[in-house]
């Protein structure tokens, strides 16, 4: 049996005399041309777009809030040197006024809860620690100064922090205390064991008071009509003072913006102040029925307002973000 698989096989490609024709007559297969169109896209080098987002500014908030008065308060308050708004809701304002000197607890619908009396302290500030507890400071009493930590539901002293300086404002943060003690300067305060230790050395006067946001702490003087910002160390990051603005600060609050509440007592105002101390902005005045105001807290989680004057009134505002 013959088979045919092992042959080789040749192939041969024979040009067609047609296609020979046209090769040789022809001299070229058409040209290239080359034009230019202007392109409508820009290209930045990462250097110089870095630049250009390092140069860009923050937008000024002062003029994206609005206050909405809510309500005003009858508080029949003689001498109010604070006042913070609870868990709850309810207001607390403390009037050191000689021996009526108390805690008035008022509800959301303004009327009265309770009035405790505490005398021979004599209440100056108040700040909230949990929803049940407050801390009212006393410098001056008949028996002691120092800070009184008050059960607000069973209307009772449970602790009394002994201190050798007289403390005037006070203010938590997080799970501290901060306090300005008269002639010594600015006092942190564990919650938990109550340990003191000073972190701002400075001559405080009476009626100061202080605040804390992001590490920073804030205080006012009145004598000098400053307000104050520190840092964590106790290193002096700004001064605001300007008499005609703020006339005797001293109720102080710090917004979620790091924008700084004044109450002016002398000046009967409320002045916010920038995070840097460089710009102001008046939001309250005598027109809003400011007489002498003394204290201020802010709410920032339901972003309520509260100013109290030093006799009779105190207004709740709502803060609004355009």
């Amino acid at each position: 049996m013959k088979t045919k698989s092992l042959d080789q096989l040749e192939l041969a490609w024979k040009v067609d005399p047609v296609l020979e024709t046209i090769l040789t007559n022809l001299k070229n297969f058409g040209s290239i041309e080359m034009k230019t169109q202007t392109s409508s896209l820009e290209f930045i080098r990462a250097k110089d777009k870095q630049a250009q987002l390092q140069v860009t500014t923050a937008k000024n908030t002062f003029d994206d809030g609005k206050l909405i008065l809510q309500k005003k308060i009858k508080t029949d308050g003689k001498g109010v040197r604070g006042c913070c708004i609870s868990e709850e809701g309810d207001l607390l304002i403390t009037d050191c006024f000689y021996k009526q000197t108390l805690l008035t607890v008022f509800a959301s619908d303004n009327k009265i809860k309770y009035k405790m009396p505490l005398y021979p302290d004599w209440a100056y500030d108040i700040t909230t620690i949990d929803e049940k507890t407050v801390a009212i400071t006393v410098g001056e009493s008949r028996d002691q100064v120092g800070i009184v930590i008050i059960d607000i539901k069973n209307r009772r002293t449970i602790k009394v922090i002994k201190h050798p300086g007289s403390p005037w404002g006070i203010t938590r943060d997080h799970y501290s205390l901060f306090v300005c003690v008269q002639g010594s300067g600015i006092y942190k305060i564990s919650i938990s064991d109550y340990s003191t230790k000073r972190v701002i050395s400075c001559d405080l006067p009476t009626d100061t008071y202080v605040s804390v946001f992001t590490g920073n702490i804030y205080y006012t003087n009145y004598k000098d009509h400053s307000i104050v910002c520190c840092d964590q160390n106790g290193s002096r990051l700004w001064t605001f003072k300007d008499e005609l603005v703020v006339n005797e600060p001293e109720g102080i609050a710090i917004d979620s913006n790091g924008h700084v509440y004044v109450v002016g007592e002398k000046s009967s105002n409320v002045v916010i102040i920038s995070s840097d101390g460089k710009h102001h902005k008046q939001i309250l005045s005598k027109h809003d029925g400011l007489s002498t105001p003394s204290a201020i807290f802010l709410d920032k989680e339901n972003k309520k307002l509260l100013v109290a004057n030093t006799q009779n009134t105190a207004f709740v505002y709502n803060i609004l973000r355009q």
